[in-house]
């Protein structure tokens, strides 16, 4: 195998900034250690915090992450047969090991190795604010506390969420790169929607523009195809031929590097009806209200209240309509969605109710008209969106307009 494979990668100086961040919040907990649960669920989603310390990940793979307080990291993946790849595809972090017996086998012999076994040991993976059922199997959990009977095992709750919630400058420019393959999965779909072409094979050209250009599998990427679609996208394409007049409404969170983006738009296969234009027209207002209120040191709540305003005063109903972190993982920090509004006021009390510079977010508003086909239908609306030391930015260049595909 290749010494070094050709994938993305950030460089070490990053690696050394993320380590000295983490082990800092470690030291304030009084933590001998970490152990990082990525397990690869949710699109690979609760991966993030290992991949932040550790750039293993993707295609589904474990990275289950030893980080002591000092000293080298250990990442425990699924099999030996991918360790020649992983240490090819990084530099971050050079003992890499097959899962031996079971994963709580695995992480308490490494603890012992590193004589952490009787210390305080912060995991993540259990119930916390951002996830409340958590994610590592109970058995898992039971296990690894047997076999480590002098070991005071304490839960991190988002402590990792919280210091990934600002990106740094080579984060950024991940997340770019990610909004440009999101850009051309758009274009591909322009470019090949027509009728008589199968739903699926618009998906697929979709995906192809993703993954040819560097992309990274598995990702997020619901899509629905019907002349009055419900107001969300359902999550896999069918074999039917596409016909005049239908809708086409698709959310993609395109993925390099493990960072995803989030966009969507919807395209009609010829000219859309007039309620169709005008809750597309809402969603497109209630976005650029929110821009409007978006900036460093500006109130989150009070700028999405007033895109909620907005909505309301079109007569128009919110499917999804909000703002949420994107980075190594979707549904990150900052959160504050009018659809999940009680369980984000929470998030809001936890990281504060501002604006910073290098947050990156996802800003989707999904609409219906109550009065129209008894509100079972609707369009979308999303972009990925960067506070800079200014104002907010649009991560994205495609045509925010309605879509209209010529047939």
């Amino acid at each position: 195998m290749r010494p070094t494979l050709e994938l993305p990668r950030l460089s070490l100086k990053e690696r050394d900034r993320r380590w000295a961040a983490v082990r800092k919040e470690m030291a304030s907990r009084n933590l001998d250690a970490i152990v990082l649960w990525g397990w690869p669920t949710m699109w690979d989603f609760y991966t993030a915090n290992a991949r932040y310390l550790c750039p293993i990940g993707g295609n589904a793979e474990f990275n289950v992450l030893v980080f002591p307080a000092s000293g080298e990291p250990t990442s425990i993946v699924q099999m030996p047969t991918f360790l020649e790849g992983w240490r090819s595809a990084q530099d971050w972090v050079a003992d890499v090991r097959p899962r031996t017996k079971t994963w709580a086998d695995s992480v308490a012999n490494r603890l012992k190795e590193l004589k952490l076994d009787g210390g305080r040991i912060g995991m993540d993976g259990l119930a916390g604010p951002l996830d409340p059922d958590g994610w590592l199997p109970h058995d898992v959990h039971t296990k690894l506390v047997e076999l480590l009977p002098r070991a005071q095992i304490v839960n991190l709750d988002d402590m990792l969420e919280k210091i990934r919630s600002i990106k740094s400058t080579e984060e950024l420019g991940a997340l770019r790169e990610a909004a440009r393959l999101g850009d051309l999965m758009l274009t591909a779909c322009k470019n090949i929607a027509r009728p008589g072409v199968k739903e699926c094979e618009v998906y697929a050209g979709m995906m192809q523009a993703m993954v040819a250009n560097g992309g990274e599998e598995p990702t997020l990427f619901l899509w629905a195809c019907d002349r009055y679609p419900y107001p969300h996208p359902f999550r896999v394409p069918t074999v039917r031929p596409m016909e005049r007049g239908d809708l086409i409404i698709c959310e993609m969170h395109p993925k390099i590097g493990g960072y995803f983006t989030h966009v969507e738009r919807t395209f009609c296969l010829g000219e859309p009806e007039p309620k169709q234009i005008e809750i597309y027209e809402g969603c497109v207002a209630a976005y650029r209200r929110g821009m409007e209120g978006f900036g460093p040191g500006r109130t989150i709540s009070t700028a999405m209240e007033a895109v909620k305003d907005e909505i309301v005063s079109r007569g128009l109903a919110i499917c999804e309509a909000g703002i949420h972190g994107h980075g190594l993982a979707s549904l990150e920090y900052p959160r504050y969605r009018h659809h999940a509004i009680a369980a984000d006021r929470e998030a809001i009390k936890v990281v504060g109710d501002r604006f910073e510079p290098g947050m990156v977010f996802a800003f989707n508003i999904d609409l219906f008209d109550p009065k129209w086909k008894d509100g079972k239908t609707g369009c979308v609306f999303a972009e990925t969106v960067e506070i800079t030391d200014t104002g907010a930015q649009r991560m994205h260049s495609f045509p925010m307009e309605f879509q209209r595909i010529a047939v």
